[in-house]
């Protein structure tokens, strides 16, 4: 037989219940902000998640934690894009894999980052959130860079990094693609070669022309 009181099977049946709308809420509005949607309309989450607009009006009291849950609901939907690139190969190599996979990162959390950023400036679980992922791709840089890094010394190993943390960033290919307005295989180019001005080698390709 179920364990405990009528009430308490009750309690737990609603708190069930409010925890699934919760989340297909969550998904909606994760859902419509990737199809460019920045700030759905309750209407709009109820009509995507297929619960009551009432049900989402009781949701979105708190509207910053809805969509906070969104952004952290993002991270687990692209968690399987940090991949470990390969450490071996030539410079050249490593800076293309690179490129390329900041690109599918970027390309694929760009509708959901940009309202992560403007929630961070008021959400510290956001901004949290923003500067772990920083933190982990600084770290990939700096691993998939160090034999280069391990030539240099003090201040130009740390400049060298920071140099190249910003190229591959998605700040510079935020500002690449929204404000200079190139598309993603001119995007891409720009941040080989500014990759390739930090960690310049005879085994880069040369330009093309």
């Amino acid at each position: 037989m179920p364990s405990g009181t009528l009430q308490e099977r009750e309690a737990d049946g609603r708190t069930e219940r409010r925890r699934h709308s919760h989340d297909r809420a969550v998904d909606a509005v994760l859902d419509l902000i990737q199809a460019g949607m920045p700030t759905p309309t309750a209407q709009q989450i109820a009509d995507r998640s297929g619960i009551s607009i009432r049900t989402v009006f009781r949701l979105t009291d708190d509207i910053e934690s809805l969509h906070a849950a969104a952004v952290q609901r993002q991270s687990e939907r692209t968690a399987a894009l940090y991949v470990s690139l390969p450490t071996g190969g030539s410079t050249a190599e490593r800076i293309r894999a690179l490129v390329e996979n900041r690109a599918t990162i970027f390309e694929t959390i760009a509708p959901v980052r940009r309202v992560g950023e403007q929630l961070a400036r008021r959400s510290a679980r956001i901004a949290e959130g923003l500067e772990r992922q920083h933190t982990v791709l600084r770290h990939q840089v700096a691993r998939l860079f160090e034999p280069e890094l391990s030539r240099l010394r003090g201040a130009s190993a740390r400049d060298a990094l920071n140099a190249a943390d910003v190229a591959a960033s998605w700040e510079t290919w935020e500002q690449l693609r929204r404000r200079k307005g190139l598309s993603v295989p001119e995007a891409t180019r720009v941040v080989r070669r500014l990759l390739e001005g930090v960690f310049g080698s005879p085994d880069l390709d040369p330009p093309s022309t």
